[in-house]
């Protein structure tokens, strides 16, 4: 992994595309799942997460596949592996990894947001240089969240229903009883469905993502 002692730290949980994932999606699409697709999205995710100052950190599942991912990432991006248990438990586990190296901000994202921005991923980290009691959430279309940021690790991971559209709002709550404060940056959607995949596609064109969704024979939306 990176150096990350005193950085403001942007970590993006990602499966590696040899492990499948997006099965809904691939579902829908009425496909088998395409490593291409997750590969798009992980390599335009980082690219919108690449905001000035900010080191950048892939956290790979399954553990083994970490080569896999430094394979295909540009270089002097950071690899490391995830632990084990729910999302929460290794998003917990993540934040304690990197504070645990000397990071001064760390924010979590997902990997598959193609449409995030260095101005989404700097808006965050300024919100933690201004409050450093802070609790910085970027709210999903779907009653998640698809970022986390803090100074520290934050309190907010247990008793939280992974996957449900409660999820945002539990989480607030339990930010509300560790007693920190919660500052939220733009509402983003995740491509999870054949819907969010043809917006992509319109609105980000020149993106790997919607390359792979309008390629005849990918199963995208050609």
């Amino acid at each position: 992994m990176v150096d990350v002692a005193g950085a403001r730290v942007v970590a993006v949980l990602s499966r590696a595309p040899s492990s499948g994932g997006k099965t809904r999606l691939f579902a829908a699409l009425g496909r088998a799942p395409d490593p291409q697709l997750l590969e798009s999205l992980l390599l335009d995710t980082l690219d919108g997460a690449a905001a000035p100052g900010v080191t950048r950190v892939v956290s790979v599942t399954p553990a083994a596949a970490c080569d896999e991912i430094a394979s295909l990432i540009p270089p002097g991006i950071g690899v490391m592996p995830q632990s084990t248990g729910d999302l929460g438990e290794r998003m917990h586990s993540l934040f304690t990894s990197l504070f645990a190296a000397g990071a001064r901000a760390v924010v979590l994202i997902g990997s598959d947001l193609p449409a995030i921005t260095p101005s989404i991923v700097a808006a965050a980290f300024e919100r933690l240089d201004r409050d450093l009691g802070a609790l910085v959430l970027g709210p999903a279309a779907d009653g998640g969240y698809y970022l986390i940021g803090a100074t520290r690790v934050p309190p907010v991971f247990d008793r939280i229903e992974w996957g449900s559209d409660a999820v945002l709002a539990q989480t607030r709550a339990a930010a509300a009883i560790a007693g920190l404060r919660v500052s939220l940056v733009n509402r983003l959607a995740d491509v999870d469905t054949p819907d969010a995949l043809e917006r992509v596609a319109e609105a980000l064109p020149a993106s790997r993502t919607a390359r792979w969704a309008r390629c005849p024979g990918s199963g995208g939306l050609a």
